[in-house]
């Protein structure tokens, strides 16, 4: 698996986001890494109440 630069997936991340926000009206957006064992949240965007934070992490088994 290559490494991503996490200063280049911030600024995709933001751009995702911005088209998201104009096409789809849902609350939450959030990208996260993924390794089998552990879901790490690495952005977020709440529009009108915060369900989910930046730094979130969860067992891989307790996510759904």
């Amino acid at each position: 698996m290559d490494i991503i630069d996490h200063k280049s997936l911030s600024e995709a991340s933001s751009a995702v986001f911005q088209l998201l926000k104009e096409s789809i009206a849902i609350n939450t957006f959030f990208i996260a890494k993924n390794d089998g064992t552990t879901v790490d949240v690495l952005s977020v965007e709440n529009r009108n109440k915060i369900l989910l934070e930046k730094g979130f992490q969860i067992d891989f088994q307790e996510s759904y």
